[in-house]
């Protein structure tokens, strides 16, 4: 039996204002539920922004969630939301830069935070370790035997890519560490936010080279990713004319052990959405779980 779920992804530009940053998101849960999308994921800091002092305007911040949220539960459709936000810990309040994971009712299922962070995102890096490492049931699956639900497993910017420091290096690559203490996970959900550089910069053809490779990689070996950019600076002011600027960092969209299955370009605000035939993969699943170290 085949069971499709409209896995969707939304390139948008997100900037230092969180009212333009809040308009952008709110546009683009319009469009998913127009094109009867089941889940939409949105870039790293795409409410908040990314390196852009969000930690002093939480109140700010706060208000902007409490709309997006509302207006999702309304639409009646999946949110993943990357964001910089604060979260009351065991050890207090801290600042995170996550993934929050809404289902289509508007509860929140968990919240991924980044672990390979750098010091001036001014944010708390997540442990890697069992304890901290979550996934989130997507969907239930009573059609597929002995597997109740999908599980979906949050991932931001470099904790996809790798890390980048020397004390770091020994928990390459970060997919398979995840994936050693949650093997239920069928799904990658990747918001990343890289430094916007002109085409031309050679260092840009590197890391465009890199994180794609790096994509493709993980897609064949361990599961599905979708991964999504934002197509704008860190510091975009809601200009128009500076959207389509410079290109994304990485390639935006859904990509399996087959290659990429959608096509977007690496310009400007862009929505796309895939259909994924959850049965199918299964299939793959089931027979290459001992090469995955799965079994």
């Amino acid at each position: 039996m085949n069971k499709i779920l409209r896995l969707a992804g939304a390139q948008i530009p997100c900037g230092k204002n969180i009212q333009i940053n809040k308009k952008e998101i709110l546009k683009a849960l319009d469009w998913a539920k127009e094109n009867e999308v089941d889940c939409i994921l949105t870039p790293e800091g795409s409410l908040s922004g990314y390196e852009t002092n969000w930690q002093v305007k939480i109140s700010e911040l706060n208000d902007a969630l409490i709309e997006v949220e509302e207006h999702q539960k309304k639409l009646g459709v999946g949110l993943h939301l990357g964001t910089g936000f604060y979260e009351r810990e065991y050890f207090g309040e801290v600042f995170r830069n996550q993934i929050r994971h809404y289902s289509k009712d508007g509860k929140l299922l968990g919240c991924t935070n980044k672990t390979l962070t750098l010091d001036s995102e001014g944010v708390l890096p997540r442990s890697p370790s069992k304890e901290h490492i979550i996934s989130v049931p997507l969907m239930e699956t009573p059609f597929l035997e002995n597997i109740p639900e999908i599980h979906v497993m949050g991932m931001v910017c470099n904790d996809m890519w790798g890390a980048h420091n020397r004390e770091q290096t020994s928990i390459l690559p970060m997919v398979n560490y995840f994936l050693e203490y949650r093997p239920q996970i069928q799904l990658i959900f990747h918001s990343t936010n890289g430094r916007k550089m002109n085409s031309d910069d050679l260092m840009h053809k590197v890391y465009w080279d890199w994180h794609n490779s790096v994509l493709r990689l993980n897609a064949t070996f361990a599961f599905p990713i979708l991964t999504v950019d934002s197509c704008s600076s860190w510091q975009w002011d809601g200009d128009e004319e500076w959207i389509d600027k410079f290109p994304t960092s990485s390639q935006s969209g859904f990509i399996d052990y087959s290659g990429w299955k959608t096509d977007v370009p690496r310009y400007g605000r862009q929505y796309f959405y895939h259909d994924y035939d959850v049965s199918s993969r299964f299939e793959y699943f089931l027979d290459q779980k001992e090469n995955l170290a799965l079994g």
